[in-house]
């Protein structure tokens, strides 16, 4: 994806907006839902410069803001002047589908008006909405499809091909404190060379690359490693196509400071190199005894 860019979310009431945009967050997106039409030059004067200006930013923004079909579209020229691209993605469903979603929720749509049937405000708001939707980048139809089917769709429209947008943090633990909670794949590493009986190695962490020979000395480590390595070159674009936002694994020695910080940070390496955005924890590095 090209940026900056700035992902305008809008559509039907109760077509999944909302779910859209959660989508986008878990992309790795700063997003804002309900984002009145008028603050939205103000809003991306604001974000230039600062961190988030290089993000994905996506607005939600719906029929329900004061004027919005008479100014949106010149709203959104003054953005691209400011130096934003823009694509605009519509959500929508059958009437019939956006009908039976009102009715489970018991929630009010927000065009309701007094002697009115929901079906004909529903009709009304397609209708008021058509101009938007004809100048629409992507079109989503949500009816039928499941949450998760809807976010591997903007996926699609919103990502190249091979992209990657899924996060995968990689925690070095002790077992002797515990294992890290939502753990996805857990390593263990207890039976590699362990520098913490060395007096003249136990004092240092696995950072150091004295400690990395020394966990790596052998043709057993270097095997267990590298198997691993083909076993998450394998897994984890299986789990990234599924369209999981995040993949926590978890590599655990007796201490959490040597040979688990050793290892971590080798997947580490090998991940980033394949792509993805990866996080190294050190959760139990400090503690006294590794």
């Amino acid at each position: 994806m090209k940026k900056p860019e700035i992902i305008i979310i809008t559509g039907l009431s109760g077509a999944g907006k909302s779910i859209a945009i959660k989508s986008i967050e878990d992309f790795g997106g700063f997003c804002v839902d309900n984002m009145p039409a008028v603050l939205i030059v103000k809003f991306v004067k604001l974000i230039l410069g600062s961190d988030y200006s290089k993000s994905i930013i996506a607005l939600g923004i719906d029929v329900r803001s004061r004027g919005f079909m008479d100014s949106i579209f010149e709203i959104l020229k003054k953005t691209k002047k400011l130096g934003y691209n823009y694509k605009i993605v519509f959500i929508e469903a059958s009437n019939s589908t956006i009908l039976r979603r009102y009715n489970e929720s018991r929630r009010r749509h927000p065009l309701s008006a007094e002697k009115e049937s929901l079906s004909d405000t529903i009709r009304k708001e397609r209708k008021k909405l058509a101009p938007l939707r004809e100048k629409a980048d992507y079109i989503i139809d949500t009816t039928g499809i499941s949450p998760h089917q809807l976010k591997q769709k903007l996926r699609g429209a919103l990502f190249k091909k091979g992209e990657k947008t899924m996060s995968i943090n990689v925690t070095a633990f002790g077992f002797k404190y515990g294992i890290p909670e939502n753990i996805d794949l857990l390593i263990d590493t207890r039976f590699l060379p362990n520098p913490h009986y060395d007096s003249r190695l136990s004092s240092r962490n696995g950072n150091s690359k004295t400690i990395e020979k020394f966990v790596m000395s052998g043709k057993k480590s270097h095997e267990f490693v590298s198997r691993y390595k083909d076993l998450l070159d394998f897994l984890v674009p299986n789990y990234a196509g599924e369209g999981r936002s995040y993949l926590n694994i978890g590599v655990g020695c007796t201490g959490g400071k040597h040979r688990s910080v050793v290892v971590a940070n080798s997947l580490c390496r090998h991940l980033q190199r394949k792509g993805f955005k990866v996080f190294a924890v050190y959760r139990d590095i400090n503690t006294r005894e590794g």
